[in-house]
């Protein structure tokens, strides 16, 4: 069984150098000790975010992490070959949609005919039986629902005498319910 990449190699965290942490948690771990090392400032590598330098150094950090080189073969790489892959294998070419755009008004028959189309009736919102837009609807009420539904309901912030009017008055509800069905 091999072991995952990142927990065989051991990184030395910039805020402590006593620190040596696995490339897998370094994040985490950065994230931590950042806090007990308020004075220390420290600006993150644009190519790996646990690359933490001084300020001033950071050009030359730049010009020579090593994750500068997966960066730039994704941003530049295209339709050739990049230098880490071997000469045989060949690198995916991006696929372009140079067709012109469709109209969103002309149906699947106009499309494909190169005759005249025939007026076609338009459908509008207010011959569309399931319009959600609609307002005149009354709103929902869920207390009348509940009347009117199998729905076990508890009274709640009552008194106990309201409480036990309320309970007798739901057990009669369901009893009707339950006949009616």
């Amino acid at each position: 069984m091999s072991t995952p990449p990142g927990y065989n190699e051991l990184l030395q965290c910039p805020y402590e150098k006593a620190h040596r942490i696995q490339a897998h948690a370094m994040s985490k771990h950065l994230f931590k000790c950042r806090k007990n090392h308020p004075h220390q400032k420290f600006v993150s590598c644009p190519f790996n975010e646990s690359h933490r330098v001084a300020a001033p150094e950071l050009k030359i950090h730049t010009q020579q992490c090593e994750d500068r080189a997966s960066f730039e073969t994704y941003k530049y790489c295209i339709s050739t070959a990049s230098p880490n892959v071997s000469q045989g294998a060949k690198s995916p070419d991006l696929i372009y949609n140079n067709s012109q755009p469709k109209d969103p008004f002309k149906t699947y028959r106009d499309r494909t005919s190169d005759e005249e189309p025939e007026p076609e009736k338009t459908n509008s919102l207010l011959d569309d039986e399931e319009c959600w837009d609609d307002m005149n609807v009354p709103a929902y009420n869920p207390q009348k629902y509940c009347e009117k539904a199998k729905v076990i309901r508890k009274a709640t912030l009552k008194t106990p005498s309201e409480k036990k009017a309320f309970y007798e008055s739901e057990r009669l509800r369901l009893q009707d319910l339950k006949l009616n069905e």
